[in-house]
């Protein structure tokens, strides 16, 4: 999904609720007895339908359907879709079938636990970077507060925005493939889930977290890192959990 989602140029909050949406249904089937009526692909393109309608981020059907059937069949040979063609008719119709199957298992219940993670990553990635170009591990003789700049000073230095930052974007797209895991978009809270994804890929770029260098910093340096960024309000048990979640998700 995380593909067309970048295809389709989505905000990362649907791509989550899409991944929420797919593994809560697929929990739902997993109680009953009977048969999966959706395929892994039809429920993709459900999931991420339905998503782009709750967070009123709208496309079209076919906006869908194009590129996932190109993705799908691999530039084959004669396997294009058409619009108009009988094909498409059958595959939209398709669609809108297999959405309102997916609305009924999941009882049209689409509010999903907010905040997602997502709301949580630029409080932790300033405090993260503060932290970093602090003169102590406390946080306190922080540097250059580049969040709290005059908006022409920022321009005038070119001084970009939090959320333009590599980081920044290496930490959302790894909260969205952490929201593909069953377990991790639904048993563990969404802040530390947050706090976690920001961790690995400080420690994934070399990054100590004590203030003190080295690679991640040992359990002590790790919960003071989390108190300070998170407030206290993550627990490091959780981190770890995680963490080991998101090693174990395929590449």
């Amino acid at each position: 999904m995380s593909i067309l989602a970048d295809i389709l140029r989505l905000p990362s909050e649907t791509l989550e609720l899409s991944y929420l949406y797919f593994n809560r249904y697929k929990h739902h089937v997993a109680l009953k007895a009977t048969p999966d009526p959706l395929d892994a692909h039809t429920l993709a393109l459900t999931s991420l339908s339905l998503a782009t309608k709750t967070t009123e981020a709208p496309r079209r059907l076919r906006e869908l359907l194009l590129p996932a059937h190109r993705l799908l069949h691999n530039h084959s040979q004669g396997r294009s879709l058409t619009i108009p063609s009988p094909t498409y008719d059958a595959l939209r119709a398709s669609l809108v079938r297999a959405e309102l199957l997916h609305l009924r298992t999941l009882k049209f219940e689409l509010r999903a636990p907010l905040p997602l993670a997502s709301a949580f990553l630029p409080r932790y990635l300033s405090r993260a970077l503060a932290l970093l170009s602090s003169t102590s591990v406390s946080g306190e003789g922080e540097g250059t507060d580049y969040d709290d700049l005059d908006p022409e000073q920022a321009a005038e230095d070119r001084i970009l925005p939090l959320s333009d930052t590599a980081l920044a974007r290496a930490c959302e797209a790894a909260v969205a493939r952490a929201y593909a895991s069953f377990a991790l978009a639904n048993f563990f809270p969404a802040r530390a889930v947050a706090a976690a994804c920001l961790l690995a890929e400080l420690r994934r770029r070399r990054v100590g977290v004590g203030g003190v260098g080295g690679v991640g910093g040992g359990g002590e340096e790790v919960e003071r890192w989390l108190s300070h960024v998170t407030d206290g309000r993550v627990e490091g048990e959780d981190v770890d959990e995680i963490l080991a979640e998101l090693e174990a998700l395929p590449p």
